[in-house]
């Protein structure tokens, strides 16, 4: 009986040591995957945040009434920014296509030969939305690959200069 009894002994602290390890292995494995799940979330959410405060500040380089407006470009709903350099009126198209968040910078007499994929994709985005609500105050949506979206307003803050006023 003391053989058997002895045995127990020895193999008990062999059991609780397997059970102990393979314990912490299970919490090891459960924390990695939910440590993998916010890492996605965040960089998802970061790329957003990266996709307006870029949107926004092109709108702020060219806030006054007349330069921004929305548009259909290549079937998609887009942004549209004009410049006017040495009496050449060149545009800014930003909008969604093929996967990506673009950025088209011609000139406005070239923009009939263009297409969606003439853009520079800046990042990867599925949708981009702009609504006009009024004439100052344009609504932006941002669709990211996964599905998520985020919603900005921004609104023109300079008033449109009379030509003799200048």
């Amino acid at each position: 009986m003391e053989n058997r009894s002895s045995r127990i002994n020895d193999i008990f602290p062999i059991l609780l040591f397997l059970v102990f390890t393979l314990s912490a292995l299970g919490i090891v494995m459960v924390s990695v995957q939910i440590y993998q799940k916010i890492l996605k979330q965040s960089e998802q959410s970061y790329d957003m945040e990266i996709a307006v405060a870029y949107v926004t500040e092109k709108f702020r380089s060219h806030d006054s009434l007349g330069s921004i407006g929305t548009t259909e470009f290549a079937g998609n709903n887009a942004l549209i920014l004009t410049d006017t350099v040495l009496d050449e009126t060149y545009v800014t198209i930003i909008y969604a296509h093929g996967g990506y968040l673009r950025e088209l910078y011609v000139e406005e007499s070239q923009l009939a030969g263009c297409n969606g994929d003439s853009g520079t994709a800046i990042l990867e985005m599925n949708d981009f939305k702009v609504e006009k609500p009024s004439d100052t105050l344009f609504h932006l949506t941002f669709t990211d690959k996964a599905g998520g979206s985020m919603d900005t307003s921004l609104s023109v803050m300079s008033k449109e200069v009379a030509k003799d006023e200048v």
